[in-house]
């Protein structure tokens, strides 16, 4: 994992839509080169499985959305018996879905029964409590009417029973909300001049204030903490948040530059370890999207292929990232 002095862990994201990526054989030892002990898959690629298979590199698992209608019925025990038990010991998350709630809607109505089913299934094999069941949220499911402050959190109001049923399993078993966390998005789709570039890269700003006393001078924790409000405001106030995703792309977009890439995902990397006003000193464990360029994405907009912070052939873009 990357690590910055205080010992924050910090993994990355390692997605496959691309036609000139290394073998996974290669990306484990690209990684462990690295010092990077987390990483984040989106299926179970048995290839890519295997390849992790003894390196000390914990894995966060996807189980893809097109899957969730199966595991929500009687799928779920031969998909763990098959996907996940052969590759235990290098799995700590399955993330059942991604981004279902706002993004994949024709697969809601599978979401918590899925989860549910894997659970049980981990359960039948005794893993249930070495491998934790979770599924990732964007940041549309905070109501757009209470993303600021970020003491005014609240999640969509469509989605509430869904997210009612979801944290209370977590709550339940301690696995993590899981967020795709992007202040570039936030930043690109605002107003001009109603986020600075700086507050959107940890960079010196004057930040804003929330109504509660808190002070925030950078936009992911103000994202995070809206996230951690929205699911107090549930009932809900000890579930540890993960952001699953953050990065920022280096090309296809005036802000998508190298040197702003670099600047946010470094401070990034050194920043987490603080944790964030609502949550002082709470490490917020964190998936730098993405490890490599993946030109097989859609292209439109352009800068969905250039979130990697390796090129294809494993040499680091950010010179003075630490890893």
């Amino acid at each position: 994992m990357m690590q910055n002095a205080s010992g924050a862990t910090v993994g990355v994201a390692y997605g496959t839509n691309g036609d000139n990526l290394p073998a996974p054989s290669q990306v484990v030892s690209l990684l462990q080169a690295n010092n990077v002990n987390k990483a984040r898959i989106y299926d179970t690629n048995n290839a890519v499985l295997g390849a992790f298979q003894n390196s000390n590199i914990k894995l966060m698992v996807g189980a893809r959305n097109d899957e969730l209608s199966t595991l929500a019925s009687d799928g779920a025990s031969s998909w763990v018996q098959s996907n996940i038990i052969p590759y235990a010991s290098s799995i700590e998350i399955i993330c059942v879905g991604n981004e279902v709630l706002t993004q994949a809607t024709q697969f809601s109505q599978y979401l918590f029964p899925a989860i549910q089913n894997v659970h049980n299934a981990l359960k039948e094999a005794s893993l249930d409590t070495q491998i934790l069941v979770s599924t990732t949220h964007a940041m549309d499911v905070i109501d757009s009417a209470h993303s600021f402050p970020p003491s005014a959190g609240a999640f969509a109001g469509a989605i509430q029973a869904d997210m009612d049923s979801i944290l209370s399993f977590l709550s339940q078993t301690g696995a993590p909300f899981l967020a795709t966390v992007f202040p570039f998005f936030a930043y690109i789709g605002a107003q001009p001049g109603e986020i600075a570039l700086e507050y959107a890269l940890f960079q010196p700003t004057s930040g804003v204030d929330d109504n509660n006393g808190l002070h925030y001078s950078n936009l992911f924790d103000a994202q995070v903490d809206t996230l951690i409000a929205a699911m107090e405001a549930m009932g809900h106030s000890g579930i540890p948040v993960v952001a699953a995703e953050s990065g920022w792309p280096h090309e296809g977009d005036a802000s998508a530059t190298l040197g702003n890439a670099q600047a946010y995902n470094g401070n990034l990397v050194a920043h987490v370890s603080g944790g964030t006003p609502r949550r002082p000193n709470v490490l917020v464990s964190t998936y730098i999207f993405a490890l490599f360029d993946e030109n097989l994405k859609p292209s439109s907009p352009a800068f969905e292929q250039h979130f990697g912070v390796f090129d294809p052939s494993s040499q680091m873009k950010f010179y003075d990232l630490s890893f």
